[in-house]
């Protein structure tokens, strides 16, 4: 029983002893905490010193460690000259409006008569909407984020694991700082999935219909795609909160805004494919037919009319989208030799034979019912061939009922359990006076993993064996 709290028997052995207090002292972190019954995570306890061989996030930095010469041949060409045109705009909108509003406002006390009123007016209120707009950005991100973590399903080393592998493969891959957290929202039929942030924190969210292609019974790959691309968002720097205030302005442009929006989504689909390329082709197909016909879907069929589907409508219609039609898409996808059309249609295609006249042609060259019929005739299609779409469900019992449970929390202090006993983690990060514990900082890039970890959110459970018992390897590694 502990002597504070004699009602509440503490979880470990023995609790933070005079050691982990004189370490604390000399570190000027706070007193340990009595009857910390959280594995010492708690929010007001200041003790936690995260050590990772990844620097943290910062303010002014990228969220991805990749040289950014990388980053920019991952990017879509035109990406960077619009970026760089949407902070010139928004900088000569701030400067600009600015210095008029001054003066405007020293017209007025020195009864001026030159003054446009109803355009100072107006430049005076494009100036507030300017203030307000950082306020108003993070006041949304931070809602956003507050709904996912209030109504979403959190993606976890125990909910979703396979899913969760995916995250932090495609953060790896992108060179993330840290993993970002990732959520599973109702779809209510919709197929889509966003990245977002807010301060520091990064995350995605993927809508139920579309996180259900994930299944080992579907294609797992098509999802692990959709996971890179998200993160690629991340990487890339689009959801970035400085470089949404810089193109704000730029983005309600009717045919540059959109403009940006396309390359940006060309930009993750090269991250996406270069994290998994074999899901980009039922990415495509999942987005142009849904998870249930998506196997059904001709890939190459499907990226040849990019080419085929021409006129002056389909190409007005592609300057008005946020994002690249499923078919010029498709074609970028598979022809990995150029980037992605932004403005005009493709123009090659590998040899593939067309079992119907393109749609673009005129009416009169059509076929009719009857030799339509012949067609169908002359090539029917195999029995065994069936193009619908099939629900398949297996009963099962409830996750909690079948998942596993771990003994530690992941957090960046967090590391494997055979290196705990360099350290002795019921002393809150003290250090061995058998061993010092190197510095904080001082990591060299093969020691990744390999210096304890400070935080005490692994100590071992009692009745556990310890990690560097033989023959009996730990069962809670993830």
């Amino acid at each position: 029983m502990s002597e504070n709290n004699p009602g509440t028997t503490p979880p470990y052995p023995q609790q933070p002893g005079p050691q982990a207090s004189a370490h604390s002292k000399k570190q000027g972190l706070t007193q340990p905490l009595p009857n910390d019954l959280s594995d010492g995570w708690l929010p007001e306890d200041m003790r936690q010193r995260p050590l990772s061989p990844l620097p943290a996030p910062k303010l002014f930095g990228f969220q991805s460690l990749l040289p950014f010469k990388f980053i920019n041949a991952i990017r879509h060409p035109a990406e960077l000259p619009l970026v760089i045109m949407a902070y010139a705009l928004t900088l000569l909108l701030y400067v600009g409006g600015g210095i008029y509003l001054i003066y405007s406002m020293f017209s007025t006390i020195l009864g001026d008569n030159f003054v446009n009123y109803q355009l100072s007016n107006l430049v005076g209120q494009l100036v507030v909407l300017a203030i307000y707009l950082p306020l108003g950005i993070f006041f949304v991100r931070g809602i956003l984020y507050s709904q996912l973590r209030l109504s979403g399903v959190r993606i976890t080393p125990t909910q979703f694991p396979e899913a969760y592998q995916m995250v932090v493969e495609a953060a790896h891959a992108a060179g993330l700082r840290r993993v970002p957290d990732a959520y599973v929202v109702l779809g209510n039929g919709q197929i889509n999935a966003f990245a977002s942030g807010h301060g520091h924190r990064r995350f995605i969210a993927i809508y139920s219909d579309l996180f259900e292609i994930g299944g080992a019974a579907r294609n797992p790959e098509a999802l692990r795609f959709i996971i890179g691309h998200e993160v690629g968002h991340i990487a890339a720097g689009h959801v970035s909160y400085f470089r949404l205030i810089f193109t704000s302005f730029f983005m309600q442009l009717p045919i540059l805004g959109n403009l940006l929006s396309r390359t940006q989504e060309y930009t993750a689909d090269n991250f996406g494919y270069r994290y998994a390329p074999d899901g980009a082709e039922t990415t495509t197909t999942v987005l142009a037919a849904g998870k249930y016909l998506m196997n059904d879907v001709n890939f190459h069929e499907l990226a040849n009319r990019a080419v085929y589907e021409r006129g002056f409508f389909t190409w007005v219609y592609n300057l008005t989208t946020t994002h690249p039609p499923v078919t010029w898409r498709a074609h970028a996808l598979r022809d990995r030799t150029e980037p992605g059309r932004l403005v005009w249609r493709p123009k090659n295609n590998p040899p593939y034979p067309l079992s119907m006249i393109p749609a673009a042609e005129p009416a009169e060259a059509w076929a009719d019912p009857l030799q339509a019929t012949d067609h169908l005739v002359t090539y029917p299609e195999r029995a065994d061939n069936q193009h619908w779409g099939s629900v398949n469900t297996t009963h099962r019992p409830p996750a909690q009922y079948r998942d596993r449970t771990v003994g530690d929390m992941l957090y960046t202090g967090w590391v494997p359990p055979q290196f705990r006993q360099r350290t002795p983690w019921n002393s809150f990060g003290a250090p061995s006076p058998q061993e010092p514990q190197q510095v904080p900082g001082q990591h060299s890039p093969d020691q990744q993993g390999q210096d304890a970890g400070s935080g005490p959110g692994a100590m071992p459970r009692e009745g556990e064996r310890p990690a560097s018992a033989p023959d009996n390897p730990p069962t809670d590694q993830v």
